[in-house]
């Protein structure tokens, strides 16, 4: 049976119609100001671009209803009527044009001078600010604290980017191998850290909590599994979480996790055999890798694989096994591959390594929800 060609319409309409109204309920689920958004900002850098967003929004809301009200307006008024032939032609309207060409130069104008004004306030480097230099590598971020090390040497993390509530920090952005873009939605706007070329970004967090963060520059083949958190802690709780971390670890004695050794995790990991150390540095130890992330404290990490995972003994065993297929393309999967570890790495050995790594803990309070 053919449908009548106004039903087809009506149909095709009610179909859009659903179609939005499904999209709508997806962002309701989500939250807007869910997870890495943008909106309900807890940073002072993001909350100056979401309240630019305000304005722009509006007047772009303003130009698509004037601009879609006179299309529909001429579809209806001027369309085709029986024996009605062809209109008559008239030139154009010189007042119009000259309107309608100033008016949205003086949007521009104002957005302009909107964002400028913003992009100045957020170039800012307060000079009381808690330094940090964020490092992007091939799929990883790297964390150094200049001011907090011992001997020369900085304070290194990676993963998480631990911060204090209400203090300015400064970021010092660079990359490691190839263009990476440092982005953590709800406290600040993106920055590009490029080989050769040192960026500077400035933020300060306004409220406690893990803020989850990525790289939104394509950057590879693992681009999509490069992520990382920033910790805002109040004063005390950061004050703690440093003074622990300029400690080099322990590690802890007696049975760990999944029925590991900690002990003689701590001798595998030297061991230039087992490779770990050849590639990943502990603070105090023996291990001063420097190609893959400092594993100092690893314990205490939210994540492990670049952000990827939750860090749990499991997921840290898996990846142990076979890391090129949980993160295809990563370095430590070129060398760590299943039959590198069948024939070096004992299934004992693997919980022993695991629960050596698991055992090196910081002990503060982490706000509860990420962000």
């Amino acid at each position: 049976m053919r449908i009548p060609r106004h039903l087809a319409k009506l149909l095709k309409a009610g179909l859009l119609a659903a179609a939005m109204l499904s999209l709508a309920a997806c962002a309701s689920a989500v939250g807007l100001d869910g997870p890495a958004s943008t909106l309900n900002s807890a940073g002072d850098q993001a909350r100056r671009i979401e309240e630019l967003m305000a304005p722009i929004f509006w007047m772009g809301l303003v130009v698509f209803i004037i601009v879609e009200g006179f299309l529909v307006y001429t579809v209806i008024r001027f369309r085709k009527r029986a024996n009605s032939g062809i209109p008559a032609q008239v030139h154009g309207n010189t007042r119009i044009e000259i309107a309608w060409t100033i008016a949205p130069a003086l949007i521009a104008v104002v957005v302009s001078v909107l964002t400028f004004r913003v992009q100045a306030a957020n170039a800012v480097l307060p000079a009381d600010s808690l330094y940090i230099t964020a490092v992007g590598h091939q799929w990883w971020f790297e964390f150094q604290y200049p001011e907090q090390g011992a001997d020369g040497q900085p304070l290194l993390t990676a993963s998480d980017m631990y911060i204090p509530v209400g203090k300015s920090v400064i970021i010092t952005l660079k990359g490691a191998d190839v263009v990476h873009n440092f982005w953590v939605p709800k406290l600040a706007g993106k920055t590009y850290m490029i080989p050769g070329k040192v960026n500077y970004m400035s933020f300060t967090a306004e409220q406690p909590g893990v803020y989850l963060a990525a790289c939104s520059e394509f950057c590879g083949e693992a681009h999509a599994l490069m992520r990382f958190r920033v910790i805002a802690l109040p004063a005390d709780e950061f004050a703690k979480w440093l003074s622990q971390a300029k400690v080099p670890p322990v590690a802890a004695a007696g049975a760990g996790v999944l029925n590991g050794d900690p002990t003689r995790g701590q001798a595998l990991f030297a061991d230039p055999k087992k490779q770990c150390a050849s590639c990943h540095a502990v603070d105090g130890t023996a291990a001063k890798g420097i190609v893959g992330p400092n594993l100092t404290y690893f314990g205490s990490r939210l994540t492990l694989a670049g952000g990827i995972l939750p860090n749990t003994p499991e997921n840290l065993s898996r990846w142990l096994h076979n890391p090129g297929a949980m993160k295809p393309g990563n370095l430590m999967g070129k060398v760590i591959t299943p039959t590198w570890v069948q024939g070096n790495l004992t299934e004992q050995d693997i919980a022993d390594i695991v629960a050596y790594l698991e055992s090196m803990k910081i002990s503060v309070d982490l706000p509860v929800a990420s962000k």
